[in-house]
């Protein structure tokens, strides 16, 4: 017999051994007869005194068969599975019992995993059981570091990135592809007054460098262009969009931030870096309402959900945002658990008015969020050391820079300690891990160790000592070995050299040390593709198939728990979520192929075939026709198409009569739209609509 019933019994048998006098009501068979409404006396009986309970309707019970009765269909009850899976390989990420046969989910909760046999004998009557056909069942993925909020933003611009997620690999397609894009849809060009392209990346260019504002109006004088590159931290504007923003000859560099400029000019050349690119988005986005912002949000959602992400992070939020993700979780409510943790440097009251380990409604924040320096591929990660070939104009002696203070990253440490709160720190550079590590030494000092798990994002380019001083610390660090493959070639070549190239993103230093790690995507950035992240923490190949340090290379299993249970970890959900084990939540994904079984210079072939939330399936895989297109619901709706909708409608509404532009645009929203109608562009839909003065955007 299946070995929980056992415990349960044993559980039962405990409850029934009791001294008790008739008279004590803990004597359980007593109590539990009055809670009912009924009364308790004892009779004599051939064996000695016996309980009855007369019930209310006034029928006269044995008190303890009336006790064991009652409790033992509750029992049985709890054992009877809402569903069944089995028939193919189940990892369990649980190192005390790897392998499964079945798994058995009951109101959102694991209760059984294990043999095949004990795992059945929870079946039901009205139990469904699934067949995996051979398939493979894990936990479901822990998104490390991303970006939810912002990924519905990656699938509804124009694609910019290079193969194999799209076609610009030289500037030329870059073009063209923002050509087609704005020929397409005309009046949503013309009515947004806006052209945005997101993902280039001049690392992939065959020209090796940015593109131009002079290049940018080649596509368009009279509108406004703004591509962003694939990191996020740089962007190229043509002259109409550097007017509209103000920025000329005469403006200078704004702090945390580069206007590039001509040759032998002062004249912008349209590449901006870091806070002057948030400066020309700030100036270009137009207002996006409430509306229109939820539905981005769903589709994010929906977007990182396909690739069996079952809890996913916004990385980096300012209030407003948090909000509008709440009142989304709490009115519309969430597929999947989403974690925010907002800029440290925005709202300390916000956030420590608002975190929570637990979540309310599927969403909570997280904790706080800093961010030190910039992107390693675009030379704004501040470095220990000068660049290994950066770009032609950098002094010989260039490392990067800071985008916060020293004194503002010591000042946010100490804050997030004194106050228990646990903060995740973008540190790319070495010079930037330097910073981090003196603050969260002296922080430490002055309030003393506690689990507060402070997280180390990206950690790009260390040195081993920093690797010491993290797990001394105990800071957990979520990497990007995804990097090898995006830039691996770039940072050999051009950022650090062959020979530190070999030490992005260190998972075998870490390992070494016994410590966890987790790997990230960071979308947009990169695409939220789970077995993109697997595939690269395993063989850390580049897009030339070279391996970008062999030695930092990881097992299957080991990559696996970074994205499962080691990310659980990171975010105090260990308890619940990481591992298949009796308790857990049923957050589960199902792959079309046993990531452990086959030759792992493959691994980026297996599909996420379904994901499932506590027990509840909320994607199935159909067929993708582009990495970029989103796909609707299965059940036919559309989230990407309703926030379209609802946005045009909230534009055309902006010049009607008070009486309807005071009603929700979602009224209005299912009235017939094509999409030549369908008013601004998607840079009305980047999170600076909701504050344009926010600025610091990984």
């Amino acid at each position: 017999m299946l070995r929980y019933v056992s415990v349960i019994a044993s559980l039962i048998v405990a409850c029934f051994t009791s001294n008790a006098t008739a008279l004590e009501l803990s004597n359980p068979a007593a109590k539990f007869c009055t809670e009912q409404g009924g009364s308790y006396f004892l009779v004599e009986d051939t064996g000695g005194q016996r309980g009855i309970c007369t019930l209310a309707d006034g029928s006269e019970v044995d008190a303890w068969a009336y006790f064991r009765e009652q409790h033992a269909s509750v029992e049985e009850r709890s054992l009877i599975a809402d569903r069944i899976w089995l028939g193919g390989p189940i990892l369990t990420m649980n190192d005390d019992a790897m392998r499964a046969e079945a798994l058995a989910e009951k109101d959102g909760k694991i209760i059984g995993v294990g043999d095949a046999d004990d795992v059945t004998a929870l079946q039901g009557p009205e139990t469904e059981i699934i067949d995996l056909a051979g398939r493979t069942m894990i936990p479901g993925f822990v998104d490390a570091h991303g970006h939810v909020f912002m990924i519905g933003i990656q699938a509804l611009s124009a694609n910019m990135l290079p193969a194999p997620d799209g076609t610009v690999n030289d500037i030329p397609t870059l073009q063209q592809v923002l050509r087609d894009f704005a020929e397409a849809q005309p009046k949503r060009v013309g009515a947004a007054g806006l052209i945005l392209g997101f993902g280039y990346d001049d690392a992939q260019l065959a020209e090796q460098r940015h593109p131009t504002r002079d290049e940018l109006d080649a596509v368009s004088t009279d509108i406004p262009v703004y591509v962003v590159h694939q990191s996020g931290h740089l962007g190229v504007a043509n002259s109409k969009a550097l007017e509209l923003a103000g920025i000329t000859a005469d403006t200078p560099d704004p702090a945390g931030g580069v206007i590039r400029r001509r040759e032998g000019s002062s004249e912008p050349n349209g590449v901006l870096e870091e806070n002057a690119a948030t400066v020309v988005i700030g100036g270009l986005l137009g207002g996006l309402d409430e509306q229109a912002n939820r539905a981005i949000f769903r589709a994010g959602v929906e977007l990182i959900s396909s690739f069996g992400y079952t809890t996913a992070q916004e990385g980096r939020s300012i209030p407003a945002v948090a909000n509008l993700m709440q009142t989304v979780a709490t009115e519309e409510g969430l597929d999947i658990d989403v974690v925010t943790y907002p800029d440290v440097l925005v709202d300390r009251d916000y956030i420590r008015a608002n975190h929570s380990r637990n979540y309310t409604d599927r969403f909570r924040v997280g904790g706080a969020k800093l961010t030190i320096d910039g992107s390693p591929q675009g030379f704004t990660a501040l470095r220990d050391r000068p660049y290994y070939n950066p770009p032609e104009g950098f002094r010989a002696d260039y490392a990067g820079y800071a985008s916060a203070s020293n004194n503002q990253v010591f000042d946010a440490i100490d804050w997030a300690f004194e106050n228990n709160i646990q903060i995740l720190v973008h540190a790319n550079g070495e010079g930037a891990s330097d910073i981090l590590i003196g603050a969260i030494d002296t922080a430490t000092q002055t309030h003393g160790q506690a689990d507060r798990r402070p997280v180390l994002i990206h950690g790009q380019f260390m040195r081993e000592d920093q690797v010491d001083a993290y797990n001394r610390l105990d800071v957990f660090p979520s990497l990007f070995p995804m990097h090898t493959f995006y830039w691996g070639d770039w940072h050999r070549d051009r950022t650090v050299g062959p020979v530190a190239a070999d030490n992005i993103s260190p998972t075998g230093w870490v390992r070494e040390r016994g410590m966890m790690f987790s790997s990230h995507h960071d979308a947009p950035v990169a695409f939220p593709d789970s077995m993109r992240i697997l595939d690269a923490t395993v063989t850390r190949r580049s897009r030339s198939n070279d391996i970008i340090g062999p030695a930092q290379r990881v097992d299957v299993l080991t990559a696996l728990k970074s994205l499962t249970i080691w990310p659980a970890y990171q975010h105090f959900e260990e308890g619940s979520k990481g591992s298949l084990e009796v308790g857990k939540l049923a957050d589960l994904v199902i792959l079309s192929k046993d990531p452990t079984a086959i030759d792992p210079e493959t691994l980026d072939t297996i599909v996420v075939l379904e994901t499932i939330k506590e027990g509840d399936t909320i994607y199935e895989a159909s067929q993708r026709e582009g990495r970029l297109n989103y796909l609707p619901r299965n059940d036919g709706t559309d989230p990407y198409a309703d926030f379209l909708r609802i946005f045009t409608v909230s534009h055309e509404m902006q010049g009607a009569p008070r009486s309807f532009s005071a009603m929700r645009p979602s009224l209005f929203a299912t009235a017939p739209h094509s999409g030549a109608c369908i008013a601004r562009t998607l840079s009305d839909i980047m999170t600076a609509s909701l504050v344009t003065d926010s600025s610091g955007k990984e």
